[in-house]
């Protein structure tokens, strides 16, 4: 993989800086989460295990809303470009996280029991404090799936005060209950329900103020998954699960061996945390970065990302390990020998061990969160752990060797490294998954457009409304100024005059009241026909046929105008415009005043036995081409000044 060194630092440093509140969101967690640890233990509580296993018991909630969301930004980044898709893909997720979390609750408030007597092996005589935790759990669930969408938004400021004020507040609460003196375990965990509701609150106002999406979470959507996209959301789950299984497994493993094999580990986990922090925020910006670029079925960029997402965590792995060897070293040092022996030992073998893991979490990231291998993603991730959970049973046959013990937890990551970077080489992650059946462009099948000024546009009307204005007058020379005003205010036509004396009266307006006052057309429509006239005059530009073609893919194209048959040709045939690309034409002849195109469109839907929902209605007039559609509830595009199809589309 050749590598432009210019152009990689600076990419390097411009995803930092998008990310640098994710960032200070993971240090400053780091950090508060520290001093929440010191400050409970600071308490004295006797049931301070109590408390400990039921916080356990929270990372399911973590679980559920990680995995959730974790789906859900597949779908709303290669979506971005639509924020009805974003809006609808967000709530879903919501909806389907405030279910299962729900469930969870309610097992958690229904066997109060029997969890606290299996998990903490502890039964309170007062369950108050359990019933409040519950409702923790409740609200974590929530708030870690809006902070989540938060960052996938790329609203990192927000996520950053979203998470940071409700781990602000726990240490308040707890050097409140420290220096009052007051232990009761109730109180601990009125803290905690303060924190998690400040947090949902704070999480849920910052989403829907989001000026670019504006969110209604309140709001009920139903989206119609595919296959495909449920397999997303499932193993989502499954590896959420599975790799906490395995999490625990290791440190088991670990502790069983040797506790000061597992000190020194956790002791690495936890002042090293910081470094995760870096590499988690890169790869969440990259990744976000390669989810949009696959929406846009710009696989070329990709791929570029991903390199230098790789690229990146080796340079972010060369920076922990180096600070671990500089840092660790010299707090190990002042605890005791036999402590800074096993460290010496520990660090190499650690910071190896992160290679492997900071190269398979990029690996693993692309292909679990842009859905492409899910299926070897999880089939790994099960081998991975019980390899994890079965030398939990071999413990007893290892002798106590740190080496051996950290090669041992390795070996998962060291297997499945080739083969992540063999699928990721393939390229097969890169498949677009944007193939959501309620999207605009996998639902539509016809495509209607207006004429003048959305097949062509651009022109500047001045010229022809002048010439109208001037045909007019001359036709109704016979009527006074007073009578001719009138006869136009009663038409709704502009009163004001153009340059040159003639009247701003559109030609649809001329016909109108020709046919109204005159029973006939005609004399304009011959006169018109008859003028030799330079399209150029009108100056406008046309839809590129590629881009016409485009639209061709999803079905047929027809056109419905207001102007004469006769008019359309013309026109088309200057701005090289192919008719022969449309199903048919529907135009105006003029033979009553009646311009509303919604029979042509009626007879459009019948024609092809289609719903309103598989109709496309692009046009540039209000009135004519959106008003008439969009009461028959088809799909409308207003345009101004041209369209593109990923305008139209997006």
């Amino acid at each position: 993989m050749k590598l432009k060194k210019k152009g990689f630092v600076k990419y390097f440093f411009s995803t930092f800086k998008q990310g640098r509140y994710l960032l200070l969101k993971y240090l400053a967690s780091a950090v508060l989460m520290s001093v929440i640890a010191i400050l409970a233990n600071l308490l004295g509580v006797e049931e301070l295990t109590y408390l400990n296993a039921f916080l356990a018991v929270n990372y399911f909630s973590t679980m559920i809303a990680f995995g959730l969301s974790g789906s859900m930004n597949v779908f709303i980044n290669q979506n971005i470009k639509s924020k009805h898709s974003v809006k609808r893909f967000a709530n879903m997720g919501l909806q389907m996280n405030f279910i299962l979390i729900s469930i969870f609750t309610i097992i958690l408030v229904c066997f109060p029991q029997f969890i606290m007597e299996n998990l903490a092996g502890y039964l309170p005589q007062d369950y108050t404090f359990y019933y409040i935790m519950c409702a923790y759990f409740f609200l974590c669930g929530i708030s870690g799936y809006v902070q989540d969408i938060l960052r996938e938004l790329q609203v990192y400021k927000s996520q950053f005060i979203s998470d940071i004020t409700p781990l602000i507040i726990t240490v308040v609460g707890f050097v409140v209950l420290y220096f009052s003196g007051i232990y009761y375990l109730n109180y601990i965990a009125i803290v905690y329900i303060v924190s998690a509701i400040v947090g949902v609150v704070l999480g849920i106002v910052l989403l829907m103020k989001n000026k670019t999406y504006k969110l209604n979470i309140f709001s009920f959507s139903k989206v119609k998954f595919t296959k495909k996209q449920w397999l997303i959301v499932l193993a989502n789950f499954a590896i959420e699960f599975i790799w906490e299984i395995g999490y625990f497994a290791t440190a088991t493993f670990l502790l069983r061996i040797n506790d000061g094999i597992f000190n020194t580990y956790s002791y690495l986990e936890q002042v090293l945390d910081i470094a995760n922090g870096f590499l988690f925020a890169y790869i969440n910006v990259t990744c976000i970065q390669i989810t949009r670029s696959l929406g846009r079925s710009r696989f070329d960029d990709a791929y570029k990302h991903a390199k230098n997402s790789i690229y990146g965590a080796l340079i972010i792995w060369a920076g922990y390990f180096i600070i671990s060897m500089a840092l660790i070293y010299p707090i190990a040092l002042g605890a005791n020998d036999e402590y800074f022996n096993l460290m010496f030992l520990a660090v190499p073998c650690y910071g190896l061990i992160h290679l492997f893991r900071f190269l398979t979490w990029n690996f693993g990231s692309y292909m679990l969160r842009l859905g492409g291998k899910n299926k070897v993603m999880v089939i790994m991730e099960c081998l991975s752990t019980a390899w994890l959970v079965g030398i939990c049973f071999l413990v007893i046959y290892l002798p106590v060797n740190i080496f051996l013990a950290y090669f041992l937890i390795t070996v998962p990551d060291i297997i499945c490294l080739p083969i992540d970077f063999f699928i990721f080489k393939r390229k097969k992650w890169m498949v677009n998954i944007n193939d959501d059946p309620n999207l605009l462009k996998n639902k539509v099948k016809c495509v209607i457009f207006d004429f003048d000024d959305t097949l062509y546009y651009g022109v500047n009307w001045h010229f022809w409304y002048s010439m109208v204005g001037c045909w007019f007058n001359e036709h109704f020379a016979y009527m006074s100024e007073q009578e001719r005003k009138a006869l136009l205010k009663k038409y709704k036509c502009r009163s004001r005059f153009a340059a040159g004396g003639g009247l701003r009266l559109s030609d649809e307006k001329l016909c109108k009241i020709l046919i109204d006052v005159e029973g006939s057309a005609t004399p304009w429509l011959d006169y018109r026909d008859n003028l030799d006239l330079d399209p150029a005059e009108k100056k406008g530009k046309a839809i590129p046929r590629a881009e016409l073609e485009k639209f061709a893919k999803l079905g047929k194209l027809y056109i419905v105008s207001n102007s004469r048959l006769s008019n359309i040709k013309k026109s088309a045939e200057f701005y090289k415009i192919d008719l022969n690309m449309f199903e048919k034409i529907y135009s105006n002849e003029y033979n009553s005043a009646d311009t509303s195109k919604t029979r042509y469109l009626k007879e459009i839907m019948e024609e092809n036995n289609l719903k309103p929902e598989n109709i496309l209605m692009i046009g540039d007039s209000k009135a004519h081409d959106i008003a008439p559609a969009k009461k028959l509830k088809m799909n409308t595009y207003r345009c101004f000044h041209g369209f593109t199809y990923n305008d139209v589309m997006d």
